[in-house]
C-alpha cells in the first residue's frame, strides 16, 4: 500500500517530494481531546432497511419537475434515519437519526432537527433548452452535527476567508466560529462562471455560529447572485444548453467540502433531459418503458438513483469523522476519509426489492475518496451477474457497454470489463437486467477496489448494497433491452475529439494548444502535507508572494469586501479551441480530475518511466525565489524540487512543445485506450499513478461538429470576472491545495443570447 511503499523509497531518489515549505510556527498537533467513540462498522446490521426512491416513484427522495418557476432549496441540519432501527445509541436513547446537512425543497423555513428518512435530496429533472432557477437558502446551524470540531485553519479557506485573514497559519488549532459558510456547484453543467458555484462564492448561514463578537463577512470574493437575493442566498439561473446527461449538484466550500458535501450530505441529483433526443423504443428521458406505452407514468420504472458514499458513526449515532493530522502542520486535516460504513441514498446497506425485469439506474460516486469497483454476485450460490453502461457524466454513449463478471480471457483481450470502476465525482447509468433470475435471489452489489486503508473487506465495505428478487414479472418487458446493442443515439452520435477513439488524429490543423502538466504530492514527516495541481498553490503565489511564471492575476466579482489580492491564473484557453491535456501523475494515488465548465474526452492513459522523470523534473528547478528548505533551514541549492513554486520551467516557453513549464516524461510500453465506457464525454477521469494521462478539451458545447463555425455559448462563460476550477475529485485533495482556478478566453465574435444581469 502507498504508505509502506513510502516508508521504502529512497530518500536520495524522492528527497525533493519529500521536501516541504514548513511555517515558522511549526507546533504539534493538540492532544486528542476526550469525545466522540467510534462505533465499528461491522456492528451494524446490513440490508435491514430498504433503499430510498425518488417520491415519483413512492419514495422519499424529492423529485422536481422543472415547470420555469424559481425552486427553493433550504441548506439545513436535519436528522436522518442512516442506521437500521437495530442500532441501539450507547446513551440509552432511542435512536432517533443522525445530524447531517441536507438540501430541502422547501417555501417555507424548516424546523431545524426535523427527522427525515433521508439525506439525499432533491432530484430535479430539468429539461434542455428551458433554464433552471434555483433559489439556494444557507439555513445551516450547528447545533448537533460535530462539524466545528472538523473544520482545520492551518487550511487555506473560506473561513479565514471570513475572518479577512487572506492566508492561514500552518499548525494552527482552533477551529472556525462563525456562521456555516457553503455553496452550491452543479458539477458537469455548462454554466456561466458566475453561477457554476465556485469555492469562493460562498455564502453564509443566516443563524450565527457561537463567536457573535467577531464580524464575520458574509460574502465570499466570487460571490454571486441574481438580483433579489437575501445576504444569505443566491439565485442561480442554468442554461441547459447541454446535451442530456447525468449531472449533480453539492457544495463546494474553499477548504470545507470534505465537510460539507461528502461527508455531512449536501448533494442532490440534476437529470438534464432532452425532448427532442430521440431514444431507441422502450427508452424514456428518466427511465424505462416497461409497459411500451411510451410514457413517463406508474405502468413504468422511473430511474432510481444510487449515490454511494462511506461513513463513520460514534457510539450515538452520529457522524463520526477522524480530524487528528497525521502532520502537525495541518492539525485536523487527514489526507484520505475512508469510511467502514457504505451508505447508499442515505440509509446503511440498504436492500431493494426488485421483479424480474429490467431496472435503471443513476449512479453517483458521492464519497470523499473512496473508488467503487463493482459487481454483481449472489453471496450464496457465488453466481454473478452482468451489468450495461448507458450514460457517462456529459451524457448517453452512443451504443450500451456491458460489463460483465463472467467474461473469460478473450473477451477481456477484446475489451470487456468485469466491473464498473467508479472514483468520486463520477456517474454512471446502467441498467441491470433481473428477468429469469430466480424469486428468493438476493444479488449482491459488490466492491473491490482497494483504498489507503488497503483492500475492502469482503463481507463489509466490499458489500455496498443488496437486490432481492421477487416472484413478480410483467407479462412483458416492453423497455430497452441493451444486450440487443441497439444504438442510443441513433440521429446525434457523440461528437468524437482529436486522438479519442472513433475521433480523427491529432494535427496541428485540429489541435491549438497543447498542455503539458503534473499533479503532485508534498509529503511532511508523517505522509501527506498538501496535494497540487502543477505543483501549483491555490493562489498562483509563491511563498515569497510572487506569482508563478505565466499567470494572469483575477479580483473576483465580489472582492472589494476583502483586504487581500485575488488569484492567479494560468491555464487559459481560449473558447471555440481544443486543447490536449497531458497530466503526468507524480503521487502513489489515482486521482479523479475533474473540469468545470465543460465537457472533455479522455484519449489514452501510458505509463512513463517515473524514476528518471523524477531526476529531470527535480533537476530544473531554479530557486530565484530563495525559497528555505525546513530540513536543513537554508536555500534549496538549484536543481531540488520547491513544493508550490509552480512548474520548474516556465509555463510559456519552458517546454517548446507544449505550455505548462514541464520536461516531457520517457513514455513506456503502449498507449492504453479509454476503456469503452468511458468513451464518452466526461468531466470527471481517473488519473493512475505513473501515468501520463491525455484527454481533449474542447472549449465549446459538446453536441457542434468539429467544422462548426459557432463553436462558443450562447452566454459568455466568464462574463462579470467569473472563473471555474480544475482538481481532484478527491475532496479531502481539494480542501487542501489540489485545485486551481482557471477562465476561457471569450470569443469576440460570438453572438450570446443568455446575458448577465437579464436571464441570470
Amino acid at each position: 500500500m502507498r504508505r509502506q511503499f513510502l516508508k521504502a523509497v529512497s530518500f536520495l531518489t524522492f528527497a525533493f517530494l519529500v521536501s516541504v515549505n514548513l511555517s515558522i510556527n511549526v507546533a504539534a498537533a493538540p492532544p486528542a481531546a476526550i469525545g466522540p467513540v467510534r462505533f465499528p462498522g461491522n456492528k451494524i446490521q446490513q440490508f435491514a432497511q430498504p433503499l430510498p426512491l425518488l417520491d415519483a416513484a413512492g419514495g422519499t427522495i424529492q423529485t422536481i419537475l422543472d415547470d420555469g418557476s424559481e425552486i427553493p432549496i433550504r441548506m439545513v441540519e436535519l436528522r436522518s434515519n442512516i442506521l437500521p432501527p437495530s442500532f441501539k445509541p450507547a446513551n440509552g436513547l432511542p435512536y432517533a437519526g443522525t445530524a447531517v446537512f441536507t438540501y430541502r425543497v422547501s417555501e417555507d423555513p424548516v424546523t431545524p432537527l426535523t427527522n427525515v428518512d433521508t439525506y439525499v435530496n432533491p432530484v430535479i429533472v430539468a429539461s434542455r433548452g428551458t433554464p433552471t432557477t434555483i433559489r439556494y437558502i444557507n439555513n445551516l446551524t450547528t447545533n448537533v452535527i460535530n462539524w466545528r470540531n472538523w473544520t482545520d485553519e492551518s487550511l487555506h479557506s473560506a473561513f479565514h476567508q471570513s475572518e479577512d485573514s487572506m492566508m492561514p497559519l500552518l499548525s494552527d488549532t482552533t477551529h472556525y466560529q462563525g456562521p456555516v459558510l457553503a455553496v452550491p456547484h452543479l458539477h458537469g453543467g455548462e454554466v456561466p462562471a458566475l453561477v457554476d458555484g465556485g469555492p469562493e462564492a460562498w455564502f453564509a448561514s443566516d443563524v450565527e455560529g457561537p463567536d457573535t463578537v467577531t464580524d464575520y463577512i458574509e460574502q465570499g470574493p466570487a460571490y454571486y447572485s441574481k438580483v433579489g437575493a437575501d445576504s444569505n442566498e443566491a439565485i442561480y439561473t442554468y442554461p441547459n444548453y447541454q446535451e442530456a446527461a447525468p449531472l449533480w449538484f453539492h457544495d463546494h466550500l474553499l477548504g470545507g467540502t470534505r465537510l460539507n458535501a461528502t461527508f455531512s450530505g449536501l448533494a442532490g441529483g440534476y437529470a438534464l433531459t432532452d425532448p427532442d433526443l430521440e431514444l431507441p423504443d422502450g427508452l424514456l428521458p428518466v427511465g424505462l418503458d416497461v409497459n411500451g406505452n411510451g410514457e413517463m407514468d406508474e405502468a413504468n420504472e422511473v430511474v432510481i438513483p444510487l449515490v454511494i458514499q462511506d461513513r463513520m458513526f460514534d457510539t450515538n449515532g452520529e457522524l463520526f469523522f477522524p480530524s487528528i493530522g497525521i502532520n502537525p502542520e495541518h492539525p485536523y486535516w487527514v489526507p484520505e476519509f475512508v469510511g467502514d460504513t457504505i451508505v447508499v441514498n442515505g440509509k446503511a446497506w440498504p436492500y431493494l426489492n426488485v421483479d424480474q425485469q429490467r431496472y435503471r439506474f443513476f449512479a453517483i460516486n458521492g464519497s470523499n475518496s473512496r473508488p467503487y469497483n463493482m459487481f454483481l454476485q449472489d453471496l450464496t450460490s457465488g453466481v454473478k451477474y452482468p451489468m450495461w453502461v448507458i450514460s457517462t457524466d456529459g451524457g448517453y454513449l452512443d451504443k450500451p457497454v456491458l460489463v460483465d463478471p463472467n467474461a473469460n480471457a478473450a473477451q477481456v483481450k477484446a475489451g470487456t470489463q468485469k466491473s464498473l470502476m467508479m472514483m468520486p465525482g463520477e456517474r454512471y447509468e446502467i441498467i441491470i437486467d433481473f428477468a429469469g433470475i430466480p424469486a428468493g435471489t438476493n444479488i449482491v452489489l459488490r466492491n473491490d477496489a482497494p483504498t489507503v486503508d488497503g483492500n475492502p473487506k469482503a463481507s463489509l465495505d466490499g458489500r455496498i448494497m443488496q437486490f432481492r428478487v421477487t416472484a413478480n414479472a410483467p407479462a412483458s418487458d416492453m423497455s430497452y433491452d441493451p444486450s440487443t446493442l441497439i444504438p442510443i443515439r441513433t440521429d446525434t452520435p457523440i461528437v468524437r475529439l482529436p486522438g479519442t477513439p472513433g475521433g480523427p488524429a491529432i494535427s496541428t490543423a485540429n489541435v491549438d494548444k497543447t498542455r503539458l502538466l503534473t499533479l503532485n504530492e508534498v509529503l511532511g514527516v508523517n505522509g501527506p502535507l498538501e496535494a497540487l495541481v502543477n505543483n501549483t498553490k491555490w493562489s498562483g503565489m509563491r511563498e515569497d508572494h510572487s506569482m508563478v511564471s505565466g499567470s494572469v492575476m483575477y479580483d473576483g466579482p465580489n472582492q472589494d469586501a476583502f483586504s487581500f489580492m485575488g488569484n492567479y491564473l494560468t491555464e487559459l484557453p481560449e473558447e471555440g479551441t481544443t486543447e490536449v491535456w497531458e497530466i503526468v501523475n507524480l503521487t502513489m494515488d489515482s486521482h479523479p480530475i475533474h473540469l468545470h465548465g465543460l465537457q472533455f474526452q479522455l484519449i489514452d492513459r501510458q505509463m512513463f518511466d517515473m524514476k528518471a522523470y523524477m531526476m529531470s523534473y527535480g533537476m530544473a528547478f531554479m530557486n530565484d525565489i530563495g525559497a528555505i528548505d525546513p530540513l536543513t533551514g537554508l536555500p534549496y541549492p538549484d536543481g531540488v524540487y520547491i513544493p508550490g513554486y509552480g512548474p520548474p520551467l516556465d509555463y510559456l516557453t519552458g517546454n517548446p512543445r507544449a505550455l505548462g513549464g514541464n520536461p516531457d516524461p520517457v513514455m513506456m510500453g503502449m498507449p492504453m485506450a479509454p476503456l469503452a465506457y468511458e468513451a464518452g464525454w466526461k468531466d470527471t477521469v481517473i488519473m493512475h499513478p505513473g501515468e501520463k494521462t491525455r484527454i481533449a478539451v474542447r472549449v465549446a458545447p459538446t453536441d457542434k461538429a468539429l467544422d462548426d463555425p459557432d463553436l462558443y455559448w450562447p452566454y459568455e462563460p466568464n462574463e462579470g470576472g467569473g472563473v471555474y476550477v480544475w482538481h481532484c475529485h478527491i475532496t479531502d485533495h481539494e480542501d487542501n491545495e489540489m485545485m486551481r482556478p482557471y477562465a476561457f478566453i471569450p470569443n469576440p465574435l460570438a453572438e450570446r443570447e443568455f446575458i448577465q444581469g437579464e436571464d441570470y
